[in-house]
């Protein structure tokens, strides 16, 4: 074959497999995210352990990442590691498989200039999770301009969107998009062979679903349950988790999003190949831009990166000069943007953006990638090093050890049972900040009065956005209130120890009236219910028609509880619009551990909330007029059996509307 082509032709083709070659060692992927202390790392424990503990997603637990999250942020827990790295390195072959027939017939300028922008895509820290989609636009991209006899691409991209939606829900909703527009858009087209490519799509994806619902969830109906728990996940991470972006930072963001719109348009009048392809990442960008801006800090960051390399795929497929040029333009804009942003929240140090330009991290990566065992060992040693802040006092951890005795961490941090080897019981959210509705919040509440609730529960102080963990989750507090006893030993000051009755008290709730305020009027707190209760207060936030577009949009922005208390403090916190209707305690309201701490003891110790309004830009997706219904509690003793207590103490976590 090469002794009929021209020098020059050899020449070009060398040089289109020189950049191959940099592309395949250069994106080496690496496998180095070692356990340690703090939030990200909390989840990253408990993604990883979930394996190894007798709960089953959708039955027992959902978080935002599925039961395969642990392949995107593995730690040297039990054999993840490895099997992360075999999963790790057939997706680089499957990227090397895909690159090298995307690059099939394409100039030496153009795989150039590609590849310059991808590489500067992941310098400046493209997500995993936008990489995997990168791939499946390298696998489908060349069906889109001629479908292959053996329709091999279309089957793995379909296998993909299922493994994808285990990993994390909106990474298998991209997937999923960009398979269901590649299908329409080739029977559209009506290209010879469309037939065997959409079947193929279709068989990967339901073979694959097929094998992953048994392994992963026991039975079918889990997995329904599970879905419908990553659907109020999403829906509640809206209503409780934006930070509004900078005005700069959103006009960028949105420009960015118009201009990828107007780039798909603009390739339907140029190139029917990029047309399809631009069109399949409509929705993966429509998603990007939602979790870069709904929590607008250092996720920002990763919007346009993506956008980077999802443009750049226009030197790849354009069908005429007119898209490479839209291509290049946009590619331009695009970058200027992302490096503006990673100027202003920082990346990778410098040392490591030279060893990446010089191929010295991929190098490293396949280095480490062959030698699975001492990579192993090395995240042990990491790991260990990291979470040693984190070890409780022996008379404490031992004790509880040898009695595998059940143990949870509230609000968040995790690390703990990492760094003591105590046996995770996991609450259904896995970290408690992330039940973010009522639903989810009641959910969470029976767990803990369940039999199988944990033996014992370390509190943390820590707290997100300026919230307060016993507002944050109301229903949840009260079954923890009233069925654990605080242990008197506490091994630092920033921990509690609760342990759990051997009988649990139960909540008595009675409706003490009602009041209906303007948004940002104040409200005085009804003084003096009887001797021993304690003062809700279930505020109930009707959402506006304007809100809920904006929640689907972009989130719901910051609600807060401006508050004074009985000792002349004021103190502003962030609560959850969808769970304060579950009845804030505000009489007491304790700040601080210490002050918690004195809730077991009838609460004398803590602070009153006297008087309180809503303020906060969220107000704005709400109602006007806001109802507030006040109860007065008290937990006492009851009888029956032990099933009789936890039934009437689930009972008593609902609220009455």
């Amino acid at each position: 074959m090469l002794g009929t082509l021209s020098r020059a032709d050899v020449r070009a083709r060398l040089a289109v497999a020189a950049v191959w070659c940099v592309l395949v060692l250069f994106l080496f992927p690496g496998i180095f995210a070692p356990l340690g202390i703090g939030l990200d790392a909390s989840w990253a424990y408990a993604i990883n352990a979930l394996r190894f503990i007798d709960r089953l997603p959708g039955r027992d637990v959902a978080f935002t990442y599925g039961p395969l999250g642990w392949l995107l942020r593995p730690a040297a827990l039990g054999d993840n590691v490895p099997r992360a790295l075999l999963f790790r390195l057939l997706t680089h072959a499957l990227f090397a498989a895909a690159l090298a027939r995307a690059l099939r017939g394409v100039s030496f300028a153009r795989a150039f200039t590609f590849a310059c922008l991808l590489l500067a895509s992941y310098l400046l820290s493209l997500a995993e999770e936008y990489r995997l989609l990168i791939l499946l636009a390298l696998l489908l991209g060349p069906e889109l301009m001629a479908p292959r006899r053996v329709p091999w691409a279309p089957a793995i991209a379909g296998a993909f969107v299922p493994v994808l939606a285990l990993m994390k829900l909106n990474l298998g909703l991209s997937a999923g998009a960009m398979v269901a527009v590649f299908c329409a858009v080739t029977v559209l087209r009506g290209r010879p062979r469309r037939g065997r490519a959409v079947f193929a799509a279709v068989a990967g994806f339901v073979a694959a679903a097929a094998i992953a619902v048994p392994l992963l969830f026991g039975s079918p109906r889990n997995a329904l349950r599970w879905l419908g728990l990553e659907v109020e996940l999403v829906r509640g991470y809206a209503a409780g988790m934006r930070l509004p972006a900078a005005p700069m930072d959103l006009a960028a963001g949105i420009l960015g999003l118009v201009l990828f719109i107007a780039l798909c348009l603009f390739a339907y009048r140029t190139s029917s190949a990029l047309a399809g392809l631009w069109t399949m990442l409509l929705l993966p960008v429509w998603f990007a831009f939602q979790l870069a801006f709904i929590r607008a800090d250092a996720h920002s960051g990763a919007f346009f990166p993506f956008l980077i390399a999802a443009a750049a795929l226009g030197f790849l497929f354009a069908e005429s000069e007119r898209g490479l040029r839209a291509s290049g333009a946009a590619c331009l804009v695009f970058l200027l943007f992302a490096t503006a942003i990673a100027l202003r929240y920082g990346g990778p140090a410098q040392g490591a953006r030279i060893d990446f330009l010089l191929g010295v991290h991929g190098w490293q990566n396949l280095s480490r990638a062959s030698h699975p065992a001492a990579l192993q060992r090395q995240l042990e040693r990491v790991q260990k090093r990291r979470l040693r802040p984190e070890r409780l006092p022996e008379e404490l951890a031992e004790p509880v050890r040898a009695a595998r005795l059940g143990v949870d961490v509230l609000p968040w941090e995790l690390s703990y049972l990492a760094a003591n080897d105590l046996r995770w019981v996991p609450s259904p959210t896995l970290q408690l900040y992330c039940a973010y509705t009522q639903p989810l919040d009641a959910l969470t509440a029976r767990h803990f009065a369940d039999p199988g609730a944990p033996d014992l529960l370390l509190v943390h102080r820590g707290a997100i956005d300026g919230r307060d963990m016993l507002w944050d989750t109301p229903q949840t507090w009260r079954t923890i209130l009233a069925g654990y006893r605080l242990d008197p030993y506490r091994p630092a000051p920033d921990l509690l120890v609760l342990r759990r009755r051997a009988q649990p008290l139960l909540w008595h709730l009675e409706p003490r009236g009602e009041a209906r305020i303007e948004t940002g009027q104040w409200i005085d707190v009804p003084a003096g219910f009887a001797d021993g209760e304690w003062t809700f207060a279930a505020i109930d936030l009707e959402p506006s028609w304007a809100g809920r577009l904006e929640r689907l949009l972009l989130g719901v922005p910051p609600v807060l509880l401006d508050a004074f208390d009985d000792r002349g403090r004021r103190r502003a916190v962030r609560i959850l619009p969808e769970t304060a209707g579950g009845g804030l305690l505000i009489a007491p309201a304790p700040k601080g551990l210490d002050e918690l701490a004195g809730l077991w003891n009838g609460g004398g110790s803590a602070a009153r909330i006297v008087r309180f309004r809503l303020t906060g830009p969220g107000l704005r997706c709400f109602a006007d007029e806001v109802r507030i219904r006040w109860l007065a509690g008290r937990a006492e003793r009851p009888g029956g059996t032990m099933k009789q207590r936890a039934d009437k103490l689930n009972a008593g976590t609902f609220l009455p509307h």
